[in-house]
């Protein structure tokens, strides 16, 4: 026999037991009887996230157990049972069973994986910021919530990943000057994503007030809207202040104890963003529900740029 001491006594490790199992509506509520009593609040909306998936046929099998302790209680798996039922489609999971009750009290004491950390798992490296960006960047003006929130959830995660391909080089090029720092809010490295692409697919048959290319672009307005000062490029006050002015009314915001991390905020951002990108300077920037930006999600690949780019003095040389 095998035994594991720990500070809430002795663990019997034979008489643990774990088995995969397909688990049917049926055999979710018996589960779900055995539920014990404090057992944490029931989350509808993460039940309902869940239920999606397993209906979709997206819900991945997780080493995370359905777990029972040694008087046959359920400690954990809750969450999943319910989708389950509210899916009613059956749905693989581990079972363990006879283990020590004190586990329920452990049980969510891991960190959980971020978006990106999925992401990198599931094969395409990502890092925190770049997956923020995105978020925002794909984000509605008319909604309540910013991209962050929106699009958190793990069903979102195969749309993330695609549209990152389509600029992975982009952010190589941030990354190599150390443009992917956390001192780039994920509003203001999200406008820079939305002007270097929409430049990108416009360079060739439009004209800005400025003479930048798409990537320079991006990354001054990174510089002011960050330093409020550009090392890298010389601020014209005809084309350029647009980031300077919503530094000014994101302060205010700040002032007035309100947030700067909101849909309020992201709206402003877009806004001053797209001015910047025309190269239109302004006293004042308003919101609007309406992005000014082309659909991000509708705009091609910018990666097959970089085979161009010596090609067109327009463009930035990777």
């Amino acid at each position: 026999m095998k035994f594991y001491e720990t500070a809430d006594g002795i663990i019997d490790l034979d008489a643990i037991d774990v088995k995969l199992e397909l688990v049917t509506p049926e055999i979710a509520k018996n589960y779900l009887s055995c539920n014990f009593k404090n057992n944490r609040l029931l989350r509808k909306n993460w039940v309902k996230e869940l239920s999606v998936l397993i209906k979709k046929k997206e819900f991945n099998l997780s080493w995370d157990c359905i777990s029972f302790d040694d008087k046959g209680v359920l400690v954990n798996g809750q969450h999943r049972l319910n989708a389950v039922i509210e899916s009613n489609t059956p749905a693989p999971f581990f079972i363990a069973t006879n283990l020590p009750h004190a586990i329920a009290q452990q049980g969510d004491n891991g960190k959980r994986r971020t978006q990106s950390e999925r992401i990198t798992v599931g094969g395409t490296t990502m890092k925190r910021q770049e997956c923020a960006a995105i978020k925002n960047a794909i984000c509605e003006l008319n909604t309540s919530y910013t991209g962050t929130y929106l699009y958190g959830l793990s069903r979102y995660d195969k749309l993330i990943t695609a549209i990152y391909k389509k600029h992975v080089k982009y952010f190589d090029e941030l990354d190599k000057i150390n443009y992917l720092s956390n001192k780039y809010t994920s509003s203001a490295l999200a406008v820079a994503l939305k002007i270097f692409v929409e430049m990108s697919h416009r360079s060739s048959r439009t004209k800005y007030r400025h003479d930048q290319n798409p990537f320079d672009r991006s990354i001054f307005w990174l510089d002011l809207f960050t330093e409020g000062y550009s090392e890298r490029f010389e601020l014209n006050n005809a084309t350029d202040l647009a980031p300077l002015v919503l530094r000014k009314a994101l302060k205010q915001r700040r002032e007035a104890r309100k947030a700067t991390w909101d849909i309020e905020t992201l709206k402003l951002t877009v806004k001053a963003g797209h001015l910047f990108m025309k190269g239109i300077s302004t006293k004042k920037i308003n919101s609007s529900t309406e992005d000014p930006f082309t659909s991000f999600k509708m705009l091609p690949s910018t990666n097959s740029y970089a085979r161009n780019f010596n090609e067109n003095s327009n463009l930035i040389h990777f």
